[in-house]
Protein backbone atom coordinates (compact mmCIF):
# COMPACT_ATOMS: atom_id res chain seq x y z
CA UNK A 1 0.00 0.00 0.00
CA UNK A 2 1.43 3.54 -0.86
CA UNK A 3 1.68 5.89 1.85
CA UNK A 4 4.17 8.47 0.88
CA UNK A 5 1.89 11.78 -1.24
CA UNK A 6 2.81 13.24 -5.06
CA UNK A 7 2.88 17.07 -5.48
CA UNK A 8 2.60 17.48 -8.87
CA UNK A 9 3.16 21.57 -9.67
CA UNK A 10 0.85 22.88 -12.31
CA UNK A 11 1.96 24.54 -15.54
CA UNK A 12 1.51 24.79 -19.32
CA UNK A 13 1.23 20.92 -19.60
CA UNK A 14 -0.82 19.82 -16.96
CA UNK A 15 -2.64 22.62 -15.91
CA UNK A 16 -5.66 21.55 -17.38
CA UNK A 17 -5.47 17.78 -16.36
CA UNK A 18 -5.80 18.33 -12.86
CA UNK A 19 -8.31 15.37 -12.60
CA UNK A 20 -6.04 13.05 -14.65
CA UNK A 21 -2.87 13.54 -12.31
CA UNK A 22 -5.06 12.94 -9.51
CA UNK A 23 -5.95 9.59 -11.08
CA UNK A 24 -2.60 8.75 -11.87
CA UNK A 25 -1.64 9.06 -8.31
CA UNK A 26 -1.14 12.66 -7.25
CA UNK A 27 -2.58 14.05 -4.22
CA UNK A 28 -1.11 18.11 -4.02
CA UNK A 29 -1.79 20.10 -7.33
CA UNK A 30 1.22 23.15 -6.84
CA UNK A 31 0.48 26.22 -8.55
CA UNK A 32 4.04 28.78 -8.54
CA UNK A 33 2.94 31.93 -8.46
CA UNK A 34 6.72 32.90 -9.89
CA UNK A 35 5.78 33.72 -13.27
CA UNK A 36 1.76 35.03 -12.37
CA UNK A 37 -0.26 37.77 -12.02
CA UNK A 38 -2.12 38.04 -8.50
CA UNK A 39 -5.08 37.08 -11.36
CA UNK A 40 -3.60 34.33 -12.80
CA UNK A 41 -3.00 32.88 -8.87
CA UNK A 42 -6.60 32.61 -8.00
CA UNK A 43 -7.61 31.41 -11.39
CA UNK A 44 -5.57 28.66 -11.08
CA UNK A 45 -6.86 27.57 -7.86
CA UNK A 46 -10.63 28.07 -8.90
CA UNK A 47 -9.84 25.83 -11.79
CA UNK A 48 -7.84 23.02 -10.24
CA UNK A 49 -10.83 22.69 -8.21
CA UNK A 50 -13.28 22.85 -10.54
CA UNK A 51 -11.42 19.69 -12.15
CA UNK A 52 -10.66 17.87 -8.95
CA UNK A 53 -12.66 18.31 -5.66
CA UNK A 54 -10.56 16.08 -3.79
CA UNK A 55 -7.32 17.18 -4.59
CA UNK A 56 -5.22 19.22 -2.29
CA UNK A 57 -4.13 22.86 -3.71
CA UNK A 58 -0.90 24.48 -2.50
CA UNK A 59 0.18 27.69 -3.39
CA UNK A 60 3.77 28.51 -3.29
CA UNK A 61 4.13 32.09 -3.29
CA UNK A 62 7.64 33.87 -5.03
CA UNK A 63 8.91 35.62 -2.05
CA UNK A 64 11.99 37.76 -1.68
CA UNK A 65 13.87 35.43 -4.43
CA UNK A 66 17.12 37.49 -5.50
CA UNK A 67 17.96 38.13 -9.00
CA UNK A 68 19.76 39.77 -11.70
CA UNK A 69 18.10 42.20 -14.33
CA UNK A 70 20.87 42.29 -17.00
CA UNK A 71 23.03 39.59 -18.21
CA UNK A 72 26.48 39.17 -16.72
CA UNK A 73 30.14 38.59 -17.96
CA UNK A 74 31.95 37.31 -14.51
CA UNK A 75 34.96 36.59 -16.87
CA UNK A 76 37.70 38.45 -15.57
CA UNK A 77 39.18 39.33 -12.21
CA UNK A 78 36.45 41.57 -10.74
CA UNK A 79 32.97 42.80 -11.47
CA UNK A 80 30.49 45.30 -9.96
CA UNK A 81 27.07 44.70 -9.41
CA UNK A 82 24.26 47.50 -9.22
CA UNK A 83 20.93 48.01 -7.83
CA UNK A 84 18.84 48.13 -11.27
CA UNK A 85 18.57 52.27 -12.11
CA UNK A 86 21.95 53.34 -10.10
CA UNK A 87 24.78 52.53 -11.66
CA UNK A 88 25.86 51.54 -15.43
CA UNK A 89 25.20 47.46 -14.94
CA UNK A 90 25.43 44.76 -14.91
CA UNK A 91 22.13 45.23 -12.48
CA UNK A 92 20.76 43.27 -9.82
CA UNK A 93 17.45 43.82 -7.85
CA UNK A 94 18.29 44.70 -4.86
CA UNK A 95 20.98 46.85 -2.88
CA UNK A 96 23.43 44.51 -2.36
CA UNK A 97 24.30 47.47 0.57
CA UNK A 98 20.81 47.39 2.25
CA UNK A 99 20.19 43.78 2.53
CA UNK A 100 23.32 43.14 4.30
CA UNK A 101 26.10 42.29 2.06
CA UNK A 102 29.38 42.23 3.78
CA UNK A 103 33.17 42.58 2.28
CA UNK A 104 34.29 38.64 2.08
CA UNK A 105 31.01 37.23 1.73
CA UNK A 106 30.24 34.86 -1.15
CA UNK A 107 27.68 35.61 -3.87
CA UNK A 108 26.38 32.75 -6.14
CA UNK A 109 25.34 33.19 -9.01
CA UNK A 110 22.74 31.23 -12.08
CA UNK A 111 22.44 28.45 -9.46
CA UNK A 112 26.12 28.66 -8.09
CA UNK A 113 27.76 28.14 -11.59
CA UNK A 114 28.94 31.71 -11.36
CA UNK A 115 30.67 32.42 -7.39
CA UNK A 116 31.93 35.85 -6.37
CA UNK A 117 33.43 37.27 -3.32
CA UNK A 118 32.85 40.94 -2.28
CA UNK A 119 35.96 43.44 -1.69
CA UNK A 120 33.34 46.86 -1.33
CA UNK A 121 30.57 47.08 -0.59
CA UNK A 122 28.55 50.24 -0.70
CA UNK A 123 25.19 52.15 -1.74
CA UNK A 124 23.17 50.27 -4.35
CA UNK A 125 27.06 48.70 -5.38
CA UNK A 126 29.43 45.70 -4.67
CA UNK A 127 32.68 45.61 -5.93
CA UNK A 128 33.36 41.89 -5.94
CA UNK A 129 35.98 39.11 -6.95
CA UNK A 130 35.65 36.34 -9.54
CA UNK A 131 36.09 33.37 -7.68
CA UNK A 132 34.47 31.09 -10.56
CA UNK A 133 34.02 32.97 -13.67
CA UNK A 134 31.30 32.54 -16.00
CA UNK A 135 28.75 34.52 -18.03
CA UNK A 136 24.58 34.38 -17.18
CA UNK A 137 21.57 35.85 -18.46
CA UNK A 138 19.34 38.09 -16.89
CA UNK A 139 16.41 37.33 -14.53
CA UNK A 140 19.32 34.81 -13.24
CA UNK A 141 19.14 33.85 -9.61
CA UNK A 142 21.44 35.20 -6.89
CA UNK A 143 22.25 33.47 -3.61
CA UNK A 144 23.87 35.16 -0.47
CA UNK A 145 24.76 31.78 1.33
CA UNK A 146 27.03 33.53 3.78
CA UNK A 147 24.37 36.75 4.61
CA UNK A 148 21.95 37.43 7.12
CA UNK A 149 19.74 38.35 4.27
CA UNK A 150 17.68 41.92 5.36
CA UNK A 151 14.78 42.02 3.29
CA UNK A 152 11.10 42.24 3.10
CA UNK A 153 10.03 38.97 3.79
CA UNK A 154 6.80 39.44 1.80
CA UNK A 155 6.46 41.87 -1.33
CA UNK A 156 2.94 43.84 -1.46
CA UNK A 157 2.24 40.69 -4.80
CA UNK A 158 3.42 37.86 -2.22
CA UNK A 159 0.78 39.71 0.03
CA UNK A 160 -1.99 40.35 -2.71
CA UNK A 161 -1.48 36.21 -4.15
CA UNK A 162 -2.02 35.08 -0.77
CA UNK A 163 -5.50 36.98 -0.60
CA UNK A 164 -5.97 35.86 -3.65
CA UNK A 165 -5.89 31.97 -3.23
CA UNK A 166 -7.35 31.93 0.22
CA UNK A 167 -10.68 33.31 -1.51
CA UNK A 168 -10.03 30.91 -3.83
CA UNK A 169 -10.01 28.15 -1.33
CA UNK A 170 -6.73 27.27 -1.49
CA UNK A 171 -5.73 24.39 1.30
CA UNK A 172 -2.06 25.50 1.84
CA UNK A 173 0.24 28.37 1.66
CA UNK A 174 4.29 27.56 0.90
CA UNK A 175 6.66 30.54 1.62
CA UNK A 176 9.33 30.68 -0.20
CA UNK A 177 13.36 31.66 1.44
CA UNK A 178 12.33 31.55 4.94
CA UNK A 179 14.56 32.73 7.68
CA UNK A 180 13.42 32.26 10.98
CA UNK A 181 10.16 31.15 13.03
CA UNK A 182 8.51 34.99 12.78
CA UNK A 183 7.98 34.93 9.26
CA UNK A 184 5.93 32.04 9.94
CA UNK A 185 3.93 34.01 12.48
CA UNK A 186 3.53 36.96 9.89
CA UNK A 187 2.23 34.46 7.46
CA UNK A 188 0.03 32.84 9.56
CA UNK A 189 -1.65 36.48 10.54
CA UNK A 190 -2.61 36.17 7.05
CA UNK A 191 -4.75 33.22 6.31
CA UNK A 192 -8.03 32.19 8.13
CA UNK A 193 -7.37 29.22 10.67
CA UNK A 194 -8.20 26.43 8.02
CA UNK A 195 -5.48 27.40 5.52
CA UNK A 196 -1.73 25.27 6.30
CA UNK A 197 1.31 27.09 6.18
CA UNK A 198 4.60 24.82 4.98
CA UNK A 199 7.82 26.71 4.84
CA UNK A 200 10.41 25.84 2.61
CA UNK A 201 14.04 25.51 4.03
CA UNK A 202 16.13 26.61 0.77
CA UNK A 203 19.27 28.60 2.89
CA UNK A 204 21.67 27.56 6.08
CA UNK A 205 20.40 30.23 8.58
CA UNK A 206 17.00 28.30 8.07
CA UNK A 207 18.95 24.99 9.42
CA UNK A 208 20.02 26.75 12.05
CA UNK A 209 16.75 27.23 13.60
CA UNK A 210 14.55 24.28 11.93
CA UNK A 211 13.23 22.77 15.32
CA UNK A 212 11.63 26.65 15.45
CA UNK A 213 10.53 27.13 12.22
CA UNK A 214 9.03 23.44 12.15
CA UNK A 215 6.83 24.33 15.34
CA UNK A 216 5.43 27.47 13.73
CA UNK A 217 4.54 25.64 10.46
CA UNK A 218 2.10 23.05 9.68
CA UNK A 219 4.39 21.48 7.08
CA UNK A 220 8.23 22.35 5.86
CA UNK A 221 10.18 21.44 2.58
CA UNK A 222 13.50 20.36 1.98
CA UNK A 223 13.99 23.03 -1.01
CA UNK A 224 16.87 21.25 -2.46
CA UNK A 225 16.90 23.98 -5.58
CA UNK A 226 18.23 26.88 -3.81
CA UNK A 227 19.37 24.70 -0.67
CA UNK A 228 21.73 22.97 -2.63
CA UNK A 229 23.55 26.09 -4.01
CA UNK A 230 23.41 27.87 -0.35
CA UNK A 231 25.34 24.91 1.39
CA UNK A 232 28.08 22.51 -0.09
CA UNK A 233 27.09 20.14 -2.36
CA UNK A 234 28.13 17.01 -0.23
CA UNK A 235 26.08 18.37 2.53
CA UNK A 236 22.29 18.24 0.95
CA UNK A 237 21.94 14.38 1.43
CA UNK A 238 22.09 15.14 5.34
CA UNK A 239 20.70 18.11 5.56
CA UNK A 240 17.38 16.50 3.97
CA UNK A 241 17.40 13.92 5.87
CA UNK A 242 17.87 16.67 8.64
CA UNK A 243 14.90 18.51 7.83
CA UNK A 244 12.67 14.99 7.07
CA UNK A 245 13.67 14.17 10.68
CA UNK A 246 13.03 17.92 12.01
CA UNK A 247 9.46 17.18 10.88
CA UNK A 248 8.69 13.94 12.10
CA UNK A 249 9.62 15.55 15.57
CA UNK A 250 6.93 18.05 15.36
CA UNK A 251 4.33 15.99 13.72
CA UNK A 252 4.27 18.18 11.00
CA UNK A 253 4.27 17.36 7.09
CA UNK A 254 7.31 17.06 4.87
CA UNK A 255 8.18 17.34 1.26
CA UNK A 256 10.95 16.47 -0.28
CA UNK A 257 11.35 18.64 -4.07
CA UNK A 258 13.31 19.34 -6.69
CA UNK A 259 14.72 17.16 -9.79
CA UNK A 260 13.53 14.01 -8.24
CA UNK A 261 12.48 12.28 -11.80
CA UNK A 262 13.93 15.59 -13.73
CA UNK A 263 15.05 13.45 -16.86
CA UNK A 264 11.13 12.49 -17.42
CA UNK A 265 10.80 16.21 -18.64
CA UNK A 266 11.59 15.02 -22.00
CA UNK A 267 12.45 10.93 -21.48
CA UNK A 268 9.86 8.08 -20.92
CA UNK A 269 11.49 6.82 -17.86
CA UNK A 270 13.63 7.81 -15.57
CA UNK A 271 17.30 7.00 -14.16
CA UNK A 272 18.36 4.63 -11.83
CA UNK A 273 19.59 7.42 -9.75
CA UNK A 274 16.55 9.16 -9.78
CA UNK A 275 14.51 5.79 -8.58
CA UNK A 276 17.09 5.65 -5.73
CA UNK A 277 17.02 9.29 -4.97
CA UNK A 278 13.07 8.89 -4.47
CA UNK A 279 13.37 5.26 -2.34
CA UNK A 280 15.90 7.27 -0.38
CA UNK A 281 13.58 10.10 1.03
CA UNK A 282 10.72 8.25 1.73
CA UNK A 283 13.29 6.14 3.81
CA UNK A 284 14.39 9.51 5.58
CA UNK A 285 10.43 9.70 6.63
CA UNK A 286 9.12 12.21 4.10
CA UNK A 287 5.48 12.70 3.80
CA UNK A 288 5.31 14.02 0.14
CA UNK A 289 7.51 14.00 -2.90
CA UNK A 290 7.18 17.10 -5.01
CA UNK A 291 7.07 16.94 -9.47
CA UNK A 292 8.21 20.22 -10.35
CA UNK A 293 9.20 21.10 -14.32
CA UNK A 294 8.54 17.21 -14.60
CA UNK A 295 4.53 17.87 -14.53
CA UNK A 296 4.63 21.60 -15.24
CA UNK A 297 6.61 21.43 -18.47
CA UNK A 298 7.36 18.04 -18.89
CA UNK A 299 5.82 16.26 -22.32
CA UNK A 300 4.07 13.46 -20.37
CA UNK A 301 2.97 14.65 -16.88
CA UNK A 302 0.45 11.67 -16.42
CA UNK A 303 3.05 9.25 -17.24
CA UNK A 304 5.47 10.99 -15.11
CA UNK A 305 2.93 11.16 -12.05
CA UNK A 306 2.45 7.29 -12.79
CA UNK A 307 6.11 6.44 -12.50
CA UNK A 308 6.79 8.41 -9.14
CA UNK A 309 3.93 6.38 -7.72
CA UNK A 310 5.08 3.19 -8.63
CA UNK A 311 8.08 3.69 -7.38
CA UNK A 312 6.58 4.83 -3.91
CA UNK A 313 4.57 1.76 -3.71
CA UNK A 314 7.76 -0.57 -3.67
CA UNK A 315 9.25 2.06 -1.36
CA UNK A 316 6.55 1.79 0.98
CA UNK A 317 6.67 -1.75 1.42
CA UNK A 318 9.93 -1.69 2.75
CA UNK A 319 10.93 -0.25 7.05
CA UNK A 320 11.71 3.32 7.21
CA UNK A 321 12.18 5.89 9.80
CA UNK A 322 10.92 5.14 13.15
CA UNK A 323 8.67 8.76 14.13
CA UNK A 324 9.51 10.06 17.42
CA UNK A 325 6.61 12.51 17.65
CA UNK A 326 4.92 10.39 20.14
CA UNK A 327 7.75 10.37 22.21
CA UNK A 328 8.65 13.84 21.58
CA UNK A 329 4.69 14.96 22.52
CA UNK A 330 3.42 12.30 25.06
CA UNK A 331 0.44 14.26 25.90
CA UNK A 332 -1.00 15.32 22.34
CA UNK A 333 0.12 11.97 21.10
CA UNK A 334 -1.51 9.86 23.36
CA UNK A 335 -4.50 8.87 22.00
CA UNK A 336 -3.53 8.20 18.46
CA UNK A 337 0.03 6.50 19.85
CA UNK A 338 -2.92 3.98 21.54
CA UNK A 339 -5.14 3.80 18.53
CA UNK A 340 -2.02 2.63 16.66
CA UNK A 341 -0.50 -0.28 19.34
CA UNK A 342 -3.57 -1.35 19.14
CA UNK A 343 -4.10 -1.79 15.65
CA UNK A 344 -0.73 -3.66 15.28
CA UNK A 345 -1.78 -5.41 17.93
CA UNK A 346 -5.04 -6.69 16.97
CA UNK A 347 -3.55 -6.95 13.26
CA UNK A 348 -6.12 -4.59 12.05
CA UNK A 349 -5.01 -3.50 8.61
CA UNK A 350 -7.62 -0.21 8.69
CA UNK A 351 -7.62 2.01 11.44
CA UNK A 352 -10.80 4.35 10.85
CA UNK A 353 -10.10 8.32 12.30
CA UNK A 354 -13.69 10.01 12.20
CA UNK A 355 -13.42 13.64 12.62
CA UNK A 356 -14.58 16.92 12.37
CA UNK A 357 -11.17 19.16 12.68
CA UNK A 358 -9.17 16.37 11.00
CA UNK A 359 -6.74 16.88 13.84
CA UNK A 360 -6.88 13.13 15.21
CA UNK A 361 -5.91 11.84 11.76
CA UNK A 362 -3.13 14.31 11.43
CA UNK A 363 -1.47 12.37 15.04
CA UNK A 364 -1.99 9.04 13.70
CA UNK A 365 -0.21 9.92 10.42
CA UNK A 366 2.78 11.96 12.74
CA UNK A 367 2.84 9.00 14.99
CA UNK A 368 3.19 7.07 11.60
CA UNK A 369 0.58 4.31 12.25
CA UNK A 370 1.26 1.09 10.26
CA UNK A 371 -2.36 0.58 9.56
CA UNK A 372 -4.06 2.90 6.83
CA UNK A 373 -5.61 5.53 7.98
CA UNK A 374 -8.97 6.32 6.44
CA UNK A 375 -10.22 10.15 7.95
CA UNK A 376 -14.08 10.64 7.86
CA UNK A 377 -15.27 13.63 7.97
CA UNK A 378 -18.15 16.08 6.82
CA UNK A 379 -16.18 19.45 6.23
CA UNK A 380 -15.07 18.91 2.42
CA UNK A 381 -11.95 21.47 3.12
CA UNK A 382 -11.27 19.03 5.97
CA UNK A 383 -10.56 15.84 3.42
CA UNK A 384 -8.39 17.89 1.08
CA UNK A 385 -6.74 19.70 3.69
CA UNK A 386 -5.54 16.20 4.82
CA UNK A 387 -4.44 14.64 1.12
CA UNK A 388 -1.42 15.68 1.86
CA UNK A 389 -0.66 13.37 4.93
CA UNK A 390 1.48 10.14 5.06
CA UNK A 391 -0.99 7.78 5.03
CA UNK A 392 -4.12 9.24 5.09
CA UNK A 393 -7.20 8.36 2.46
CA UNK A 394 -9.83 10.70 3.64
CA UNK A 395 -13.68 10.14 2.73
CA UNK A 396 -16.79 11.92 3.34
CA UNK A 397 -19.43 11.07 5.31
CA UNK A 398 -22.71 12.70 6.05
CA UNK A 399 -22.45 14.86 9.22
CA UNK A 400 -23.45 12.77 12.28
CA UNK A 401 -26.13 13.27 15.39
CA UNK A 402 -24.48 10.43 17.69
CA UNK A 403 -21.45 8.86 18.76
CA UNK A 404 -22.92 5.11 17.08
CA UNK A 405 -23.89 6.97 13.78
CA UNK A 406 -20.53 8.68 13.77
CA UNK A 407 -19.28 5.53 13.42
CA UNK A 408 -21.69 3.92 11.20
CA UNK A 409 -21.85 6.78 8.51
CA UNK A 410 -17.91 6.29 8.20
CA UNK A 411 -17.99 3.36 7.99
CA UNK A 412 -20.22 3.02 5.52
CA UNK A 413 -18.35 5.95 3.31
CA UNK A 414 -14.98 3.95 3.54
CA UNK A 415 -16.83 0.76 2.17
CA UNK A 416 -18.31 2.62 -0.69
CA UNK A 417 -15.10 3.74 -1.20
CA UNK A 418 -13.52 0.34 -1.51
CA UNK A 419 -11.46 1.05 1.46
CA UNK A 420 -12.97 -1.75 4.18
CA UNK A 421 -14.87 -5.26 3.63
CA UNK A 422 -17.52 -6.52 5.34
CA UNK A 423 -17.18 -8.02 8.46
CA UNK A 424 -13.28 -6.74 8.34
CA UNK A 425 -11.65 -5.73 11.91
CA UNK A 426 -11.34 -2.60 12.37
CA UNK A 427 -10.00 0.35 14.72
CA UNK A 428 -12.09 3.44 15.41
CA UNK A 429 -10.64 6.82 16.65
CA UNK A 430 -13.50 8.76 17.47
CA UNK A 431 -12.73 12.82 18.11
CA UNK A 432 -14.88 16.24 17.64
CA UNK A 433 -17.99 15.11 16.17
CA UNK A 434 -18.98 18.30 16.65
CA UNK A 435 -16.58 21.63 17.29
CA UNK A 436 -17.79 21.86 20.54
CA UNK A 437 -16.86 18.03 21.12
CA UNK A 438 -13.10 17.09 22.28
CA UNK A 439 -13.31 13.77 23.09
CA UNK A 440 -10.93 10.91 21.51
CA UNK A 441 -11.90 7.60 22.10
CA UNK A 442 -10.89 4.26 20.47
CA UNK A 443 -13.47 1.47 19.85
CA UNK A 444 -12.87 -2.20 18.34
CA UNK A 445 -15.15 -2.47 15.26
CA UNK A 446 -16.22 -5.21 13.44
CA UNK A 447 -17.30 -3.71 9.36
Amino acid sequence: MRRTKIVATLGPTSQNIVAQLVEAGASVARINCSHMTTDEVGAAVRSAREQSDTVSILVDIQGPKLRLIDGIDATGDEVTLWQSGHGPGPNVGFDPHAIGVKVGERILVNDGRIELSALEVAAHMVRARVVRGGTAQGRRGVNLPDTDVKVEMYSSKDRADIAAAVAAGVDWIALSFVQRAEDVHEARRMVPEGVRILSKIERPQALAVLDEICEASDAVMAARGDLGVEIPFARLPVAQRTIALAALRAGIVSVCATEMLESMITGSRPTRAEVSDVTNAVRDGFDCVMLSAETAIGHDPIGTVKAMAAILTEADSVDRIRSPFADTHPDSAAVAAATAALAARLKAKTILAVTFTGHNAELLAACRAPSQIIAATADRRVATRLMARYGVTPVLAPRPHSTDEAIDLAVQAAKRAGLVSDGELIVVCLSRTSPRSDTDTIYVYRA
